[in-house]
């Protein structure tokens, strides 16, 4: 009503502390902090390097502090953390993060390691304060249609199929980094330890490999997917068909049964020379199939594409729709702020948590034991 004092509610922004200022904070979370600053605010960034803690500040931060450690964060404001340290680090760091009593939302793969992440767990009870996974495609609203339909036919599902082609070079990311990408390599000696101890003395090096890059660096996204189609019913784990590796470990592929009438295959495969990132999950129905596309994760020009095609057998009419999300709302954008969100308010509904985690990683560590 013209002239009524409306009091507006102020959103106070959640002060964080970013540790890690790598490849992923620079390709993808940065830019979106950057533009979310009415929700959540940079306080601190813990990073060794630098040259990439003057990209940082270069990027528009020039009142964050530059930290030691998670104390002096603590003391800058902090209460919150985004981890984005390499992954075989998590486990320390997120620990740290809880013993602080710091709520976080972890970069994937959170750990590789079952028993660190019933360790993670364990602390996360003990501290009260939640650790969230970074699964950014559960925040895409396109998604969320996929993963909606699939539910509501999964009586008469019959197949899910995931396909990547990953280049998974640095082209992919060079623009969008203000420093040199690391080349593409082997993991290094404190990732492969952390491998041999997830794996166990069974698993040989070539394993490792494919679980830290094909499967729990990049299918974790679509199993954790599977697994919200599925919604509580049978897992992944315990239903694996088989487990295949080739190209030199370059290329994994995995099929499970999950019940007597749905077969899920799922394909991640490194093609250096492809200019483009391509991902397409389709679930076949009796009456329907439901066609997914998704871009580069780190894409802000191109959205998901959702074509569902169904028919009436009997009338024999076909229908065909078609849905797309909106440019520049990434999956890591949208997830910031439902972080954000959760943050600040008890009705919010939670981001996949440890217990997502541990559900996914279940499988993939049994289909990494069983890679041939």
């Amino acid at each position: 009503m013209h002239g009524a004092n409306v009091e507006v509610a102020q959103v106070v922004p959640v002060p964080v502390v970013l540790v890690g200022a790598g490849k992923v904070a620079h390709a993808a979370h940065l830019r979106e902090l950057r533009d979310l600053r009415h929700i959540v605010r940079l306080a601190a960034v813990i990073e060794a390097d630098p040259a990439r803690i003057a990209a940082v500040v270069a990027q528009g931060f020039s009142d964050t502090v530059v930290c030691a450690d998670l104390d002096e964060a603590v003391r800058a404001g902090a209460r919150a953390a985004l981890v984005c340290t390499p992954w075989w680090t998590h486990r320390d760091v997120v620990l740290a993060c809880l013993a602080r009593g710091l709520p976080v939302l972890c970069e994937k793969p959170v750990s590789l390691d079952l028993a660190e992440i019933d360790e993670l767990a364990a602390a996360e009870r003990a501290a009260g304060v939640p650790v969230a996974a970074a699964y950014m495609k559960r925040h895409d609203p396109v998604v969320g249609l996929f993963v909606e339909h699939c539910r509501e036919h999964l009586a008469q599902g019959r197949r899910l199929v995931i396909d990547i082609h990953d280049p998974n070079a640095p082209h992919q990311v060079a623009h969008l980094l203000p420093y040199d990408p690391p080349p593409f390599g082997p993991q290094p000696p404190p990732a492969r330890e952390a491998l041999a101890r997830a794996l166990g003395p069974g698993a040989d090096a070539a394993q490792g490999e494919s679980y830290a890059r094909g499967l729990g660096g990049s299918l974790v996204h679509q199993v954790n997917l599977v697994h919200a189609v599925l919604d509580g019913g049978h897992g992944l784990y315990g239903n694996l068909l088989h487990a295949d590796r080739w190209a030199g470990g370059d290329t994994v592929s995995c099929r499970w049964r999950p019940s007597d009438d749905l077969v899920v295959d799922a394909t991640h495969a490194r093609l250096p020379a492809h200019r483009r990132y391509r991902e397409v999950l389709e679930f076949t129905a009796e009456d329907s199939v439901a066609t997914l596309t998704l871009p580069s994760p780190y894409a802000r020009d191109e959205t998901a594409t959702l074509r569902v095609e169904s028919w009436d057998a009997a009338g024999g009419i076909g229908t065909v729709s078609l849905r797309t999300g909106e440019p520049g709302h990434t999956g890591f954008r949208r997830q910031l702020t439902a972080w954000a969100r959760s943050l600040t308010d008890d009705t919010a509904p939670p981001l996949p948590g440890l217990a997502d985690v541990r559900r996914d990683t279940r499988a993939l560590h049994e289909a990494a034991r069983r890679l041939s």
